[in-house]
């Protein structure tokens, strides 16, 4: 993952993510899995839930800067 000195300079005070609005994101999109992964695999969106998978890891990571 980049550093935030390498995305926004040097000397950049950059505002703290809100871990509650983080943790939010994360279970919506964690209940959306659970609906994706509940049709048969003959008819799944692979290629959608494949997207909310990273988008899991996404939220997660940021989390973990905090």
């Amino acid at each position: 993952m980049l550093t935030n000195e390498y995305l926004y300079g040097k000397d950049i005070d950059i505002p703290p993510l809100d871990i509650v609005v983080l943790q939010q994101r994360i279970e919506l999109l964690k209940t959306n899995l659970s609906i994706l992964l509940d049709h048969s695999y003959h008819i799944r969106d692979n290629k959608r839930v494949s997207d909310v998978l990273k988008a899991i890891d996404f939220y997660e990571d940021l989390k973990k800067l905090q």
